[in-house]
């Protein structure tokens, strides 16, 4: 318990920085959700986000999980002429960005889009520290990904809540936190192949419904259903995703 008692102690002190209102970029997965049970037992006004598709992982089991919460929840569906338009101005927030990093950041582009609260709280930066990505279990590269995500994705997401007039916070990559997760061994954050072990027993000990800190990871792009929906898009041109992206 002395890893978790630790991370007991720097969550604590990171919730307390955070305003009284915020609205929190919410999938439903562990990261998401232990931030936002920790923000609403700190009797914080919290409401949840979630867009991508109607039929979509996301918007299932947000919701389900949700009402596990407690929480009030908006889900968004952006149409498709929206999507496309979402496509153009997060090319033209940063140069030569790949197809990948764009799908993933559509959920939170129409979240900030669309959320009334002014600051949103992120998830970014867990399965960096946490070793998250099944990736990490043959070749552990999450230093490089972490500092990828500090130098470029953050400012871009940060860009793109400005574009909105929204704040973004993000409680994983607080300074207390990082230096603490790079002081756990491995061995506690990948266990019994499970991944964020350490964080997702921590959520369970600070009393996180176990269906919710246990629930496996799922790729945004995927889970959201906006890879799916620009596939679709694509086809209909006659081209690959990545050149209809491109071509945009």
């Amino acid at each position: 318990m002395e890893w978790e008692n630790k991370l007991k102690e720097v969550f604590e002190d990171i919730i307390w920085q955070i305003p009284e209102r915020v609205g929190v970029i919410f999938s439903g997965g562990v990261d998401s959700s232990f931030l936002a049970y920790l923000i609403n037992m700190h009797d914080k006004d919290v409401h949840l986000y979630t867009a991508g598709s109607k039929d979509s992982h996301d918007k299932k089991w947000a919701e389900k999980a949700a009402v596990l919460l407690g929480l009030p929840i908006k889900f968004i569906e952006p149409v498709a002429e929206e999507i496309r338009d979402a496509i153009r101005e997060i090319k033209d927030m940063e140069s030569g960005i790949d197809a990948l990093s764009i799908l993933i950041d559509l959920p939170l582009y129409f979240v900030c889009k669309y959320s009334v609260n002014p600051i949103l709280v992120s998830g970014q930066g867990s399965d960096e520290l946490f070793l998250g990505y099944k990736k990490y279990e043959n070749k552990n590269t999450s230093e490089m990904d972490l500092e990828k995500l500090l130098q470029r994705d953050i400012i871009r997401e940060s860009k793109i809540a400005e574009r909105f007039n929204k704040k973004i916070i993000f409680p994983y990559l607080d300074i207390s936190l990082i230096s603490l997760a790079n002081a756990i061994p491995d061995e506690f954050k990948i266990k019994d192949g499970i991944h964020k072990y350490i964080l997702r027993n921590t959520a369970l000990v600070l009393g996180l419904n176990p269906e919710i800190a246990l629930k496996p990871k799922k790729s945004a792009q995927y889970s959201s259903g906006f890879k799916y929906i620009v596939d679709r898009m694509a086809l209909n041109e006659g081209k690959r995703t990545y050149e209809f992206i491109r071509d945009l």
